[in-house]
């Protein structure tokens, strides 16, 4: 159904509720209810068998009574009923279906029975669906509410989308007790037809949406949710919370609404390859969209405050340095243009302290001297004093900076005596939040984002010939389940030009003494068994062997260690292995996620990967350009630029493995994860010196 139009539900002119109740404490007659309080404008049927008449508005006993075209129908009945409406609602021709009705997948296995039944018959109509299990929709410009929560928001930018009813419920009435205004306001319960990436399209389209806040408990499908999200953060700013980050999350996502939450990770690297930003917390999600709704974005990450409290400031300051701004000193001219109208006693510093007894005039000077160009965004904060006009000094704020091209917010900590200011700054566009940190971190998130969105890089094109990767897979037969290791990928690697250590298999300790001096010595020895994973547990692994006898003896070493701990493991030989060079050793894997697809990764590796989990993710495939990013996100990234004098690491051939390894899980959906550990990396290139796979089917 991807793809139809979701014009009924922007704009319709008539709208059908069936179930409609004569008692607006009902959950039909509370959606008939809503819809006249709100005023909307077109023409409102109730459908109810058992009368003629609701809240005053003639009612008729089917839809199919209804004289003339419907394009939205509202439906509240028992889930057992939803189905014949929805057949009513083809019969009629109705573009768009809201169903409240709550009793599918979410409620057990008759539930589940009926959900799949009612996604069959959808799969061949043209009419849209919104539910089933959901708290409805509101259209504030259009004067639409066809939900069952009391009160209308205001008209604003800000579109929400939201996985929650219970959620969206609290965040309406927030929204109108602090006056944040929306384009569009979306439950989307049980996704049987429409879901987050058909709303994502269409607010990307929409004309009265600046930007995109969505509360997500998973994705229905996951490569067509990054197209649908790539093509809305490429037009407007796009921030998301994402719940089920934790497995116990996780767990209470699948019992909420019957969806897997799917893999974090895939989650985080579909949203930043986007360029959209995820956030933490409900509050932070909104912070966020207040201010790009009224903002632009930053152009870099310079902070200026200013301030009529010097304690103020410095909290400033600190968040501003947790969170990643930068807060450079004023040059010359600007203070001095500052000192010319600020008391002796200011600061004229970054925070600029205007002191506490700062007036409108004094607020107007300062950001006159400043401007635009002094920051890359600016944050204006005031406590109130015994003579403070918050009222006055907010009009100032907003004429002083009206047309900058950078981000501007406040903070106006108080109650009662800065409530006048607050109302002017959040009626002209200027977020104002309760306190310094929260103003900080909104901009610190706007910031990100506008990185992010800068930062966004087309999919690399196939470098590779992907049929060099079939013939192999062929060759390995049957492979559902199967373990690989080092010796059956090597002929893959070299297909995608991933650099190895030379090696070669042999099947006793004499054999891999003659193998040893063919390669050249010294070597290591490796047991090879599909039953062993971690080589080194089992004492499985020599390294460092210098001549044939030590070949040998290492060789009856390991074996006979490995037949004591793991009796049970089929041993198919030794892995003799050319030394791998000096250098750092990383780890370089790949998942097959459930719900996006293949997944690289990028670390630190070793036999300590798990102590340090330090690693960088994206979906595949990723170009050299984005790979060199998550080298740099690394926390030990500075180790491959070369610290104390150390000679920086090949970063150019690193990412270009990486790159091609990517394609490589893009190429074979068969495998369910791969990890070469260690790839050992230096000044002269990177080579693998380990690894192993397990293929799905």
């Amino acid at each position: 159904m991807s793809g139809r139009s979701l014009a009924p539900f922007l704009d319709p002119a008539g709208v059908a509720v069936v179930g409609a109740s004569r008692d607006p404490f009902k959950v039909g007659g509370s959606v008939v209810a809503n819809l006249r309080s709100a005023g909307f404008r077109g023409r409102i049927i109730p459908v109810n068998s058992r009368t003629d008449s609701v809240q005053g508005l003639p009612a008729v006993r089917s839809l199919l009574d209804v004289e003339g075209t419907v394009d939205l129908v509202v439906i509240a009945v028992p889930a057992a009923d939803v189905l014949p409406v929805l057949k009513q609602c083809a019969a009629k021709k109705v573009g768009g279906a809201v169903v409240i009705s709550a009793g599918f997948r979410e409620s057990g296995a008759e539930g589940v029975r009926r959900e799949a039944e009612l996604r069959e018959w959808l799969r061949d109509q043209p009419l849209r669906v919104l539910g089933p299990n959901c708290l409805g929709w509101i259209r504030p410009a259009r004067r639409l509410n066809v939900t069952f929560a009391p009160g209308m928001p205001e008209a604003g930018g800000i579109a929400f989308v939201t996985h929650s009813g219970a959620l969206a419920v609290a965040i309406l009435d927030w929204a109108r007790d602090r006056r944040v205004g929306f384009s569009l306001f979306a439950s989307l319960g049980n996704q049987a037809d429409v879901n987050e990436s058909d709303l994502l399209d269409a607010v990307a389209a929409d004309p009265e949406t600046r930007v995109i806040a969505c509360y997500l408990e998973g994705v229905a499908d996951g490569p067509r949710f990054l197209g649908a999200l790539r093509r809305a953060a490429g037009v407007k700013p796009v921030v998301l919370l994402k719940a089920g980050r934790s497995p116990e999350g996780a767990r209470a996502v699948s019992s909420h609404t019957g969806a897997l939450a799917g893999s974090d990770r895939a989650f985080d690297a579909a949203v930043r390859q986007a360029g959209a930003l995820r956030v933490d917390t409900v509050e932070e999600l909104f912070d966020v969209a207040r201010g790009l709704a009224g903002q632009p974005l930053p152009r870099g990450r310079r902070l200026v405050v200013v301030t009529n409290g010097g304690g103020l400031g410095i909290v400033a300051t600190d968040a501003a340095r947790a969170a990643g701004l930068t807060m450079a000193p004023l040059d010359e001219a600007i203070r001095r243009r500052l000192a010319e109208g600020l008391p002796a006693t200011a600061g004229l510093g970054n925070p600029v302290d205007l002191v506490g007894d700062a007036d409108a005039r004094r607020y107007s000077h300062a950001l006159h001297s400043l401007g635009s160009e002094s920051a890359d965004a600016m944050l204006v904060l005031l406590t109130p004093q015994a003579a403070t006009d918050a009222a006055s000094i907010a009009r100032t704020i907003v004429g002083a900076t009206r047309g900058w091209p950078i981000p501007v917010v406040a903070a106006f900590v108080g109650g009662a005596r800065v409530a006048p200011g607050v109302r002017v700054l959040e009626e002209a566009g200027i977020p104002c939040y309760a306190f310094p940190e929260t103003a900080v971190k909104t901009l610190a998130g706007m910031a990100r984002l506008a990185s992010r969105r800068a930062a966004v890089v087309a999919p690399p094109p196939h470098a590779v010939d992907p049929a060099r990767s079939r013939a192999w897979l062929a060759g390995l037969g049957p492979i559902a389940g199967r373990q690989l290791g080092m010796p059956d990928l090597a002929p893959l690697f070299d297909a995608y030009g991933i650099p190895r250590l030379a090696a070669r298999v042999a099947e006793s300790a004499a054999a891999a003494a003659a193998v040893a001096e063919e390669i050249g010595l010294p070597v290591a020895l490796k047991i090879v068994s599909p039953d062993i994973t971690h080589k080194t547990e089992v004492g499985g692994v020599a390294l460092g062997l210098r001549d044939a006898r030590a070949v040998r003896e290492a060789a009856d070493a390991i074996l006979g260690r490995v037949a004591t701990e793991r009796p049970d493991a089929l041993i198919r030989g030794l892995l003799v292995e050319a030394m791998a060079p000096v250098g750092k050793e990383l780890l370089l894997g790949g998942v097959c996620d459930a719900q996006f697809g293949p997944l690289v990764m990028v670390g630190f590796g070793g036999i300590y990967v798990e102590v340090f989990a330090d690693t960088a993710a994206r979906l595949a495939p990723v170009s050299s350009t984005e790979a060199r990013v998550m080298l740099d996100e690394l926390r030990m990234a500075p180790l491959l630029r070369g610290p104390r004098g150390e000679p920086p690491v090949d970063r150019d051939a690193l990412a270009a493995i990486v790159a091609r390894f990517s394609q490589l899980l893009v190429d074979l959906p068969e495998i369910g994860e791969i990890e070469i550990n260690p790839l050992t990396v230096g000044p002269a290139g990177a080579v693998a010196v380990d690894a192993r796979a397990r293929l799905n089917r």
